[in-house]
């Protein structure tokens, strides 16, 4: 049954399997709620006191009636049960033939770990028409990796792994928001699930995981800081004009004299930038009392990024 009018689209079959069964809960609770008010309203009027001296009648029940209205909801509620039961096994063992993928959750970011031995951030890449099985954990607090699309939910627990799997998924691009209140940047935290074919993503897979966000070997380093920027999730805190966001904003500040927290100044340059990325908690800006989380990035990358700042105006 087609349920999209209020639904977010199913990208996979175990999402259809989850969308029948919240059909069918829907409809038989629907029945019985529609069926319980039907009578509650047949009753008051039938059985409503006609004169001020009417005397209610002495009833002492019907055991074969009492025994219906138990039965029947014991066994719908077993019904419902096992097929709820059997999807939730069917979830959580995955079959042979499937690539794995390790996400961590972290203030404020989503970390996939792909088996090939290269990470992203934020930017999850999968091929169609392959089962995909998410390992799932935290760095930090207690996060929840969850993607509408597949009706997949999982918390992320620090020092605990969790996972869930899924056959294949249609192509296009999804979110992934956190579902857990995780601090400050709890509604910033959002992922992106990119389902492309199997040719891009042996391409995604050759570049390490730099496919679609980079360019050419041939760019300068401000476009690759650019790249690495919005693939690393940069831009998910920091905006690229002055405008606050959870950061402060890059756009001209590059070459001016800046306040931190403890009250002295520092030049926003190559040296600040890069220390800000590989030390996040050494000079924290005036108006921010914590740092940014640590970023998986190497101080070649943070140079390079600092070469996109330069840019920004």
């Amino acid at each position: 049954m087609d349920i999209g009018w209020f639904l977010p689209e199913a990208i996979a079959n175990m999402a259809e399997k989850v969308d029948s069964l919240f059909i069918l809960i829907s409809w038989v609770s629907l029945a019985i709620f529609i069926l319980v008010e039907m009578l509650l309203f047949i009753f008051l009027i039938r059985y409503r006191r006609r004169r001020s001296d009417d005397q209610g009648l002495s009833i002492h029940g019907n055991t074969k009636i009492e025994i219906i209205w138990t039965v029947i909801p014991a066994i719908i509620l077993v019904i419902i049960g096992v097929l709820g039961s059997q999807l939730t096994y069917d979830i959580q063992r995955p079959p042979k033939d499937v690539y794995t993928i390790e996400v961590a959750g972290k203030k404020w970011a989503w970390d996939f770990k792909y088996p090939e031995g290269f990470k992203t951030t934020n930017e999850l890449r999968v091929p169609e028409g392959k089962n995909i099985l998410f390992k799932i954990t935290s760095n930090d607090v207690i996060h929840s990796f969850w993607i509408p699309a597949l009706r997949m939910k999982q918390d992320a627990v620090p020092g605990r792994q969790t996972q869930f799997w899924t056959g294949a998924l249609k192509k296009g691009t999804y979110s992934i928001p956190c579902a857990e209140y995780c601090g400050t940047m709890h509604s910033m935290m959002l992922g992106k699930l990119t389902v492309v074919s199997q040719d891009d993503f042996n391409q995604f897979v050759k570049s390490g995981g730099k496919g679609g966000t980079t360019t050419s070997s041939s760019a300068s380093p401000a476009e690759k800081g650019k790249a690495l920027a919005q693939s690393s999730g940069c831009l998910n805190c920091h905006a690229v004009d002055s405008s606050k966001l959870f950061g402060p904003g890059w756009g001209g500040v590059y070459g001016k004299s800046k306040k931190l927290a403890d009250g002295s100044t520092v030049m926003y340059d190559d040296q600040y930038i890069v220390e800000s990325i590989m030390k996040p908690s050494a000079k924290i800006p005036e108006g921010y009392t914590a740092p940014m989380p640590p970023q998986n990035l190497t101080e070649d990358e943070a140079r390079l990024i600092a070469e996109y700042m330069k840019t920004l105006k």
